[in-house]
């Protein structure tokens, strides 16, 4: 039996049964037929609103990342989405210390003025029919769209008039008047929305691959097709001067030109190390000031908070807790994750170079469901703003390991874990307050007790074994507790009887402080505590734990989903149907490889010409291999320091 396997015989447990937890999982009742349909009317509500968000801000700004930057850029957006902003509505949120407004911003005007109803042209009727007569003349209209908005001219007024006057007496009525405005809502809407529908047409069309638009005949340089707007970047070729050849290669990837490239590709007659570089430069992480798509109401938003912790296994693949939250109601949602430091004399001061990390969203019970991670990066924490519709979704933490890594060697002094006073054995100092540092990382909901369910995760992880019925009854009867929850003086208790039963002998607690990522010198360098915050608009949001994530292929789908989807994609050379990915965002660069041939692909991506970089791969030169038509992640890449510039320089060959 190996060390880890016993721990101390003052809690006796049971081994888990992996199978049966996952057995439990595909056996949990699902929801009703009528719930899904609910379900799916709220999302394509959800999704009709925002689509009619996206059509209103791009017909005036071209892109959603791009912000608003006037009184009349926004009343002409809310006009295209049917609303008709009144100067007391626009007072309100163009202010004069307004700079911008940014497309979250405008999604939150939009969600609190309503579209235009018949109340609201009731009012505007009586307001332009200024004598009260019940009709709207030539002369009133006039005065009104001469005043307002942009100015039309009488020619314009008159055919205005002509084309909405049915019975042709020169004036307008109230059925008139309303058949008219409505008509200018609906053709504003439609205008929008096909400007967009356009628009989204020539993205798909430009993040195609050049030999897919060429077989549909589409126009455009088989080689060099122009991509949607990135981060600057550029594509250059390296020559043998730049750096000696490393090793043969049989073909080299073509680039796809971004708008900042600059050289071109020289075709060589024979194999050579020559190849294009993909070169991305990015300021320092810490210089940056972000824009946060942050609710202006936010403290009174239900809120929600959770810890959680990453873990490496054994193999070197790390894991972390992974929990369920139930929506009751479609809601917008601001979700933020960030490393839980719990030992800092400045909490104001910035953690320098902090651990990653990240939230990924999907829809309960269905893999493909993918919704969106937090990648909006402020400080320490990472950022997710957006609607979802009612229902249960995954929240599966993640980190690229960029910065989170194994430890390559012990410190040399090891730290006294027991003491003997008058012939007593106590715990030293320093452990006791590395047990109360753990204490407060399996604290998962922050009530100051560990409940039976967060004891049991602090079990698997350092012994293996489940707590069972009569576990569980020792730790009742022998240690301190609170409300059925075993406290922090419990807790010490309890590691303090496991290092009497063993007479001192300390092996097995470092068996148990190393399965939490400590140290000899009691240093926590092999795990990452996080804490997650939830705010719902709508609802109070429920968040369960489900246990440790063991299995990080979810994970890995979604972000190659994320990728493909967001990323700029080109199709390598040399390597039929074989797609390179690359999304590059201000605190990361991450790249897929999506091979849609029916055999094996393997795609050497040398980064080591890169500067102030790291790799989550050991080696900055990494040959990926992606399996028949399926995706791969290639590189996660984080700035080795946040206070640095770093440059991206990425070469792509097929073997």
């Amino acid at each position: 039996m190996s060390q880890k396997s016993r721990r101390s015989n003052s809690v006796s447990s049971q081994k888990s049964d992996v199978s049966e937890r996952s057995e439990r999982r595909a056996k949990s009742p699902r929801s009703p037929r009528s719930d899904r349909k609910d379900g799916s009317s709220e999302r394509e509500s959800s999704e009709v609103f925002h689509t009619e968000c996206r059509a209103g801000f791009v017909a005036i700004v071209g892109n959603t990342k791009d912000n608003i930057k006037s009184r009349d850029q926004l009343q002409q957006a809310l006009q295209n989405t049917g609303r008709n902003p009144s100067k007391q509505t626009l007072d309100k949120y163009w202010t004069k210390n307004t700079v911008y407004i940014n497309f979250d911003d405008f999604c939150d005007i939009m969600r609190k003025e309503k579209a235009t109803t018949k109340g609201d042209l009731v009012k505007a009727f009586r307001t332009i029919d200024i004598n009260g007569d019940g009709y709207i003349t030539h002369d009133e209209l006039y005065r009104v769209l001469t005043q307002r908005g942009e100015k039309m001219s009488r020619d314009e007024v008159r055919r205005l008039i002509d084309e909405a006057d049915c019975n042709k007496d020169g004036k307008l009525d109230y059925g008139e008047f309303c058949s008219m405005m409505l008509s200018t809502v609906d053709k504003c809407k439609k205008q929008s929305m096909e400007k967009l529908e356009k628009l989204e047409a020539k993205r798909h069309l430009e993040r195609r691959p050049s030999s897919a638009r060429s077989r549909d005949g589409s126009p455009g340089d088989r080689q060099s097709p122009k991509p949607a707007s990135r981060p600057p970047s550029r594509i250059r070729d390296e020559s043998p001067r730049d750096k000696p050849p490393s090793r043969p290669s049989s073909a080299r990837s073509t680039p796809r030109a971004s708008p900042k490239t600059v050289g071109k590709d020289h075709e060589s007659p024979h194999p050579s190390p020559r190849g294009p570089v993909t070169e991305i430069s990015k300021s320092p992480v810490a210089k940056r000031k972000v824009k946060l798509p942050l609710p202006k109401n936010l403290e009174s938003w239900n809120h929600v908070q959770r810890k959680g912790c990453f873990h490496f296994e054994e193999d070197g693949a790390i894991i972390s807790h992974e929990y369920k939250m139930d929506l009751p109601h479609a809601t917008n949602v601001w979700i933020t994750v960030q490393p839980l430091y719990l030992h800092r004399e400045d909490k104001d001061e910035p953690v320098e170079n902090p651990v990653d990390t990240t939230l990924v969203v999907l829809r309960d019970g269905d893999r493909d469901s993918f919704i969106q991670f937090t990648d909006i990066r402020e400080g320490e924490k990472y950022c997710l703003r957006c609607d979802l519709r009612s229902g249960s979704y995954r929240l599966l933490p993640f980190t690229t390991g960029c910065r989170l890594r194994k430890r390559r060697s012990q410190p040399k002094q090891e730290a006294p874990l027991v003491v003997t006073k008058s012939g007593e054995i106590e715990l030293s100092r320093p452990f006791r307050d590395t047990l109360t540092d753990i204490f407060e990382i399996l604290d998962l909901d922050g009530n100051g007790l560990l409940s039976r369910e967060e004891f049991n995760l602090f079990q698997l992880r350092t012994s293996g074994e489940e707590v069972d019925d009569e576990a569980w009854e020792v730790v009742e009867e022998n240690f301190e507790l609170k409300k059925g929850e075993l406290t922090r003086k419990g807790f010490t208790d309890l590691n303090l009887m496991e290092a009497q039963d063993n007479e001192g002998d300390t092996e097995e607690l470092w068996v148990t402080l190393s399965s939490m990522g400590y140290n000899k010198a009691l240093r926590q360098d092999e795990a990452c505590p996080f804490l997650i915050d939830i705010y719902a608009e709508e609802c109070k949001p429920k968040l369960v734990l489900e246990g440790l994530l063991e299995d990080s292929e979810d994970v890995e789908d979604a972000m190659c989903k994320f990728i493909s989807s967001k990323g700029e994609a080109r199709e390598l050379k040399g390597g039929k149907d074989v797609i390179l990915y690359t999304y590059s965002s201000d605190s990361r660069i991450s790249t897929a490889i999506e091979n849609k041939a029916s055999r094996k692909a393997a795609v050497q991506l040398d980064l080591s010409r890169s500067k102030n970089c790291s790799s989550h791969r050991d080696d900055l030169d990494y040959t990926a291999e992606a399996a028949p038509r399926k995706t791969t992640i290639g590189h996660h890449i984080l700035p080795s320091n946040d206070r640095q510039e770093w440059i991206y320089r990425c070469k792509e060959v097929v073997l």
